[in-house]
């Protein structure tokens, strides 16, 4: 199969993402340097890996690969001037820790020390450092963490500097469906927390508006459902067929058991764990 790749991309397209803002801390010297990042993310769950993207134009792009370590910090909705100011001078103009809003904490790991005022600072050696055509990202081993004493909102980029309001609250179930060899049917479905029961009410619903349950069945690990469902015989065919599972305090969630898009070769592909999909 092939793709059709645009020739031309919005100049700004990249500022669609909405990412953590990371303010680094590196030494030179005797003495330390620090920039935000708005690229900055965890990359590895165990062992914990962080990694910043930096431009060309960041002096601490050439300073990181002799330090060796880093200092980061993820940003707090209060650090929205910090942040600013960090990232808009080098550190070949001024000193930008002679700041009073630059406050170090002590390292316990390494030796460079970290920003103090975000959601979490941490400590990390650098492990790898990946060049891309124009920007390079280095990747550290958090080998040690400070998190403030109470919890804080994050600052985050999405285009302009933005705060987080309240959690979103889901409302609605979402499935899927898929036939199996067997004459069963494979359902998946995520959703909010039940208001009552912590089960999933499952039917079909056939072409001519009738419905056939298919049971009430618990969560799995995770608080979502998947499960095979063995189907009723003398059924009409199964792409004519749908899919309604309920949730006590949501709004049902339908799937087609026939696929919506047309088929593609594609590998076999199977998932052990949750987040591989």
């Amino acid at each position: 199969m092939s793709l059709t790749v645009p020739t031309e991309l919005p100049s700004r397209l990249w500022k669609t993402l909405t990412s953590a803002v990371g303010i680094i801390s590196v030494r030179h010297g005797n003495r330390v340097n620090v920039m935000s990042a708005e690229w900055s993310y965890f990359v590895n769950k165990e062992p914990l890996y962080a990694a910043v993207v930096l431009s060309p134009k960041a002096v601490t792009r050439e300073l990181l690969p002799d330090a060796g370590e880093f200092g980061l910090t993820l940003c707090s909705e209060r650090q929205a001037e910090l942040a600013d100011f960090v990232g808009s001078f080098s550190v070949a103009q001024v000193d930008k820790t002679t700041s009073e809003l630059v406050e170090f904490g002590t390292p316990r790991a390494i030796t460079t020390p970290w920003v103090t005022g975000g959601v979490v600072a941490l400590e990390c050696v650098l492990r790898e450092t990946v060049p891309f055509p124009v920007h390079t990202m280095f990747v550290g081993e958090v080998v040690a963490c400070h998190l403030p004493d109470a919890e804080l909102r994050p600052l985050v980029k999405h285009g302009p500097m933005h705060t987080l309001g309240g959690p979103v609250r889901r409302s609605a179930v979402v499935a899927a469906a898929a036939p199996l060899p067997n004459g069963a049917v494979r359902i998946a479905a995520t959703g909010p927390a039940a208001d009552g029961p912590d089960v999933w009410r499952l039917s079909l619903l056939l072409p001519d508006g009738a419905a056939v349950g298919l049971g009430e069945h618990p969560s799995g690990e995770f608080g979502d459902l998947l499960l095979d469902v063995p189907l009723p015989p003398g059924l009409p065919p199964r792409s004519a067929a749908r899919i309604k599972v309920e949730r006590q305090g949501a709004e049902p969630g339908y799937a087609r058991i026939a696929p919506h898009q047309p088929d593609v070769e594609h590998p076999d592909l199977t998932t052990s764990a949750r987040g591989h999909g």
